[in-house]
């Protein structure tokens, strides 16, 4: 068990009256994958998961609401009468990776990890990325780089997607290339320098989002996780996997809630009477955050040279009965579409 994840247990702490929003952004900054809602004398109230964010997501839930719609409200418990032998066995049997510590009057004063996930499982799936566009929106950064090349706080997109697929259990990557493709294959080569096997395949012309998946030579056995070469984020890649095996499904899209605050009150009015007058109203959409697990006979199902985009991939499977799903969102992400998000990003 790693000490310093022991020693920080306490920044799981989240008060009653949290949003859903400050749940989140705890999770993501502790990476304890639990916060643990307790009331102002420390009492245990609840917890929550990165499953629990994301079925609240899915239940429409506001990013303001309190963290009280979404926290399982008795969780599994232990004491510090336990030894550590014991807990172990009691997770285990519950398929629990966190359980909070309380003593007799249910104060929180601890908290068990199965593991500190510093050794993720190695994973023989492939991951995909499509790092093929023109980047025609970031010129001229662009006339002599690929996009996925770009560099953001100081290192390029592609290297810090790697990075992550490395750091959450896979090795078996595949680029798709078009523009400036040696710019690519000349700085990554096999992928050794970063501990994958990274192997290419090249666009001669332009295939859309999905197209060059018809390319692909490797023997795909096992969902492939496919993700755009321009795309920031600290997503687990793992997670998106189970999360598709789970469900059964025959391709899995993460999505995002896209939220945007009209600046002007809105009125809504019956010819020239006035029903309703909303201040600044928030709207909320769910937009493609570019990342997707699709199934091996929907790979094999795309014609080698077909200009094909990942949006009527999934509607033709839909169409014809498959079953395609989402994946809720809560980690940082960035799509970088301009000059501008690559300056907004680095200020994080």
């Amino acid at each position: 068990m790693n000490k310093k994840i022991i020693n920080n247990w306490k920044k799981a702490l989240i008060d009653e009256d949290s949003t859903i929003n400050k749940a989140i952004k705890n999770l993501n900054d502790t990476q304890l994958q639990i916060c643990i809602v307790v009331s102002k004398n420390k009492k245990l109230m609840g917890t929550i998961t990165d499953g629990d964010v994301r079925r609240g997501i899915l239940k429409g839930f506001a990013l303001k609401d309190k963290v009280k719609k979404i926290m399982k409200k008795d969780p599994f418990v232990v004491t510090n009468k336990l030894d550590r032998k014991t807990i172990k066995y009691l997770m285990k049997a519950n398929s629990l990776l966190q359980v909070p510590m309380v003593d007799t009057q249910r104060k929180v004063i601890g908290l068990h990890l199965w593991n500190d996930g510093s050794n993720a499982k190695i994973k023989d799936n492939f991951v995909i990325l499509m790092a093929g566009g023109f980047g025609k929106r970031m010129r001229p950064k662009t006339n002599k780089i690929p996009k996925p090349m770009l560099e953001v706080n100081g290192r390029p997109i592609l290297e810090q997607i790697i990075e992550n697929v490395r750091d959450c259990g896979f090795k078996n990557i595949i680029i798709t290339t078009h523009y400036l493709s040696e710019k690519i294959i000349n700085y990554f080569k096999d992928g050794k320098q970063w501990g994958v096997n990274i192997s290419y395949i090249h666009e001669e012309k332009p295939l859309g989002t999905a197209g060059s998946l018809g390319l692909i030579k490797e023997k795909i056995n096992k969902p492939a996780i496919v993700a755009n070469g321009d795309v920031i984020s600290d997503i687990n890649f793992s997670e998106i996997l189970d999360y598709h095996n789970f469900h059964k499904a025959d391709a899995t899209m993460a999505v995002r809630i896209f939220e945007r605050s009209n600046p002007f009150g809105v009125i809504d009015h019956d010819g020239i009477l006035i029903k309703k007058i909303t201040e600044k109203p928030i709207s909320k959409s769910t937009i493609n955050s570019g990342i997707y697990v699709i199934e091996p006979k929907q790979i094999k199902s795309i014609k080698a040279n077909q200009n094909y985009k990942m949006t009527d991939l999934f509607l033709e499977m839909k169409k014809s009965g498959k079953k395609t799903i989402v994946f809720p969102m809560h980690e940082a992400w960035r799509d970088i579409g301009s000059v501008e998000d690559i300056e907004i990003t680095k200020l994080k």
